[in-house]
């Protein structure tokens, strides 16, 4: 006999039995703070402004374009080209990030900009062949990650929320560190350090007490008051270098930047940083659209994967682009998302506006200058303002699921070789020439060893997922700790292992209660076999990021959950705790069904998640 239930899924806390301690199941759904949302326009006034402070949280980042330029040698006016062609393909990503259609782009506000990622490996290929070596290999780079974009559904098992949220943690905290040297001055003149302290505790100060206590356009436009609070205050104290003020005078109001002409090249021994520089770029990509994706889901469970494959071919495509006009490297900024859950502002559209504003910036090298120009504690204060958001989200993310002693050691470990990557930089920089591009940052460390130990760890996972139960002898509380176990192994999130735990343990107690199991016995030769009362019952369980299966065995009368609510004169008849029973696991269960294979009865009890 099969009968298979679609049964209506429950929402909130499961009913209670009474028969058992159990704990609820409690949905917590998060406050809604966004004002605009994905797919949400803003008003064109608006929508400038929002743009204008991602622009200026993204031109932060070309200060990596700027050391580059200075270690390819080249002249003011070729830096000055190098910085506006890197800006060109800095917007062509956004635009494609926030596209969505057609196989490119998350669809949401994640706009990339100048990374450390590819910094080591840049490196290497301008000490070894120059600007055009890096230029070709930076494209190959891309393609890869492009590439690489299209095995994201089929990793899904490594690449784990959990582990999601650890890229993003790591992320964070780099942003934040960077936040901090900036913020209080770290490697300044002693002269400048308190004034720079001024500045930064000013600024962030103003975008915190707007997006706290400011309602409306004071909270949507919080960075950008903080920003030039922070402008207006430097110049006053005169913490405006004499470089940066000669380089705005120097710039142009209006020039056309220039592809470069000086060819591409590719060396073969270059393969590995590179790579790892693409996988490294895929896992960034992995950690801030995911971010993204929480910001605008207040009921976020899991990655949506086809968002993260158009997200990171996005990714891929700006890295290509920016290889073939002649600018640096581009990744998503997490740091984005952060402003976008401060501010309350997470319209995909922003990002084409972020998109169309850098590739206009390109044109006008003079404000080009003036935001390169910004002085450090605003830097400080901007970074350290939507690193905070990051920080916590990612924190959010990993305290979503269940963690065994596995899951603990994969993210205790890499988060504390990433650590002292941060702390001991020059310790990583002595590593073996091998090595190096796995150590490069603290972020590729890190995250290149949970995925490693990630991996390790998974196996013999399969056969920790079953437990044999003597009913004669049966420990509800025994049971309730293996599903709880079974909840963490998985990673399952914890309101769903906690329905999985108490849809488990109803059903064993009544098969028991219930006389169900029986066991058959050989008693003579000649005689069949004898059923007697007991036996054993197997509990296994499995988990895909989308559906928690129970899967119960034994041999006896087959237990059929149903979505029927017995009447309440059926209830009090003999058989009526049964009824009962069968009908408080259909509710439980998603979906359930009852068969029997040979001499076995199987219960399957899904849960969606």
């Amino acid at each position: 006999m099969r009968q298979e239930l679609p049964v209506p899924r429950q929402a909130g806390q499961p009913p209670a039995t009474g028969v058992h301690d159990i704990k609820p199941s409690i949905a917590v759904r998060r406050a809604d703070t966004l004002i605009y949302r994905r797919l949400d326009v803003p008003p064109p006034a608006t929508l400038v402004v929002l743009a204008l402070q991602h622009a200026a949280l993204i031109s932060i980042f070309l200060v990596v374009a700027v050391s580059v330029a200075r270690l390819a040698g080249l002249s003011p006016d070729e830096g000055r080209n190098f910085l506006a062609l890197t800006m060109v393909a800095g917007g062509i990503g956004a635009i494609l990030q926030s596209l969505g259609r057609y196989g490119i782009g998350s669809g949401y506000l994640v706009p990339p900009t100048t990374t450390t990622i590819l910094l080591p490996a840049a490196g290497a290929a301008i000490a070894a062949g120059g600007l055009p070596l890096m230029l070709g290999m930076t494209i190959y780079a891309g393609a890869t990650a492009a590439l690489l974009a299209r095995l994201i559904r089929r990793l899904r098992p490594v690449f784990t929320p959990e582990l999601t949220g650890f890229v993003v943690l790591m992320v964070g905290l780099s942003v934040i560190v960077l936040a901090m040297r900036n913020f209080l001055g770290v490697g300044l003149p002693d002269e400048d350090v308190e004034s720079t302290l001024a500045v930064a505790v000013v600024s962030l100060a103003v975008m915190v007490a707007l997006n706290v206590w400011g309602g409306g356009r004071l909270r949507l436009f919080c960075t950008l008051i903080g920003i030039l609070v922070g402008y207006a205050m430097a110049s006053l104290l005169g913490l405006f270098g004499s470089p940066d003020l000669e380089a705005f005078h120097a710039a142009p109001l209006v020039s056309l930047p220039r592809p470069m002409s000086s060819g591409l090249a590719f060396d073969p021994g270059l393969l590995v940083p590179f790579t790892i520089a693409a996988v490294a770029i895929a896992l960034n990509g992995v950690g801030a659209i995911t971010a993204a994706q929480r910001v605008d889901d207040p009921d976020w469970k899991r990655p949506g994967m086809e968002s993260l494959t158009r997200g990171i071919t996005a990714d891929g495509l700006a890295n290509v682009a920016a290889g073939l006009l002649g600018g640096f490297g581009q990744a998503s900024t997490s740091g984005a998302v952060g402003l976008s859950q401060a501010t309350g502002a997470n319209s995909r559209v922003i990002g084409f506006a972020v998109g169309a504003l850098l590739i206009g910036l390109a044109f006008v090298p003079k404000l080009g200058a003036l935001l390169l120009a910004m002085p450090a504690a605003v830097i400080g204060a901007a970074l350290t303002f939507s690193g905070s958001f990051l920080v916590t989200s990612a924190i959010q993310m990993i305290a979503s699921r269940m963690l065994d002693s596995r899951k603990v050691f994969v993210l205790g470990i890499s988060i504390s070789l990433g650590v002292a990557a941060f702390v001991y930089p020059d310790h990583f920089a002595h590593a073996p020439d091998w090595l190096v591009p796995w150590v490069g940052s603290p972020l590729s460390i890190a995250v290149v060893t949970a995925v490693l130990l990630n991996i390790l760890f998974r196996l013999g996972i399969h056969s920790r997922n079953a437990l044999t139960i003597d009913s004669r002898r049966f420990d509800a509380r025994a049971l309730a700790e293996f599903m709880a176990q079974q909840g963490a192994i998985w990673g399952a999130p914890q309101d769903l292992a906690y329905r999985a735990e108490f849809m488990t343990v109803e059903a064993v107690e009544t098969l028991i209660g219930s006389e169900m199991v029986r066991d058959a016995v050989q008693v003579g030769r000649r005689s069949g076999p004898v059923a007697i009362p007991g036996g054993l019952i197997t509990v296994s369980t499995r988990f895909d990021e989308f559906t928690f299966v129970v899967t119960i065995s034994y041999r006896g009368d087959l237990l059929e959950p149903t979505a029927v609510r017995p009447s309440p004169d059926a209830v009090i008849e003999d058989d009526g705790h049964l009824l009962l029973a069968r009908y408080m696991l259909g509710r439980a269960a998603s979906r359930a069904r009852a068969e029997r294979r040979g001499d076995l009865s199987i219960l399957t009890l899904s849960l969606d998640n």
